[in-house]
């Protein structure tokens, strides 16, 4: 036996910014095709909605058409559970998903503790990494040398950085590019190479090494060029020799 589904109110809003009034289109027309592919069928059907018809779609409904606008006020629409035809019309209307949604307050909730906890987990890992690596992470965010910002400077922007973007704070953190700057920051910061010619060019900085690296194209970022140097073929070894040296 069956267990029928007990009819229920639903409630529509409009993506984005609503306006005071929208009109939803509610039925096929040669100018402005409305149409629904039933994959069961294997074709597309016209769809328009009337209130007194028992189906959404134009080949299933008789010749007397009640049309009806479809209002969303202040971006909601309300749709009592006596309207199930309306109901189906706005489940299959290809707007669906892109202009408007159902409203599903547990999924909302859900998706709201679901984005609290990954700013925490965002804004811990913001508080555990090194400076030299908040300094490489802002570098990345916000295109800005915070090498010789206070520390007080350097926490407030890393944990606004967690706070906004927490999904790409985090993916910036898994990158090994992330790595491979802020061990190129370090390097830069801790003497192991200089930089002349108006920072244009890179050079060694080692003992018995002082040979110009690579020279950053005019309008490039420097720091940027760097990492590209370090994970090319001819930077590669002074990038194993920075891994080791720094890390000791």
């Amino acid at each position: 036996m069956e267990t029928k589904v007990k009819a229920k109110e639903k409630r529509y809003i409009l993506e984005g910014r609503a306006p005071l009034s929208f009109l939803l289109q509610a039925r096929d027309m040669p100018t402005s095709r409305l149409l629904y592919f039933d994959e069961k069928k294997g074709k597309n059907r016209s769809l328009r909605y009337s209130k007194n018809q028992q189906s959404p779609f134009v080949d299933e409904q008789d010749e007397n058409v009640v049309l009806e606008p479809i209002v969303f006020e202040d971006g909601i629409l309300t749709v009592p559970a006596n309207n199930p035809v309306l109901q189906k019309f706005l489940e299959i209307h290809p707007l669906n998903g892109d202009v408007f949604k159902e409203w599903d307050p547990a999924a909302e909730a859900e998706a709201y503790v679901k984005y609290e906890n990954l700013v925490l987990d965002a804004q811990i890992k913001a508080r555990e990494i090194s400076v030299e690596k908040k300094i490489s992470i802002i570098n990345i965010f916000l295109g800005k040398d915070a090498s010789t910002w206070e520390k007080s400077e350097i926490t407030r922007a890393i944990m606004n950085i967690a706070k906004s973007q927490p999904d790409d704070f985090l993916d910036a953190l898994d990158n090994p590019d992330t790595d491979i700057e802020d061990l190129a920051i370090r390097s830069m910061k801790d003497g192991y190479v200089s930089q002349r010619n108006n920072g244009r060019d890179f050079h060694y900085n080692l003992k018995d090494n002082k040979k110009r690296m690579f020279s950053v194209p005019f309008e490039d970022d420097p720091v940027k060029c760097y990492v590209s140097w370090l994970k090319s073929p001819e930077g590669y070894e002074f990038y194993q020799y920075l891994d080791k040296h720094i890390e000791e």
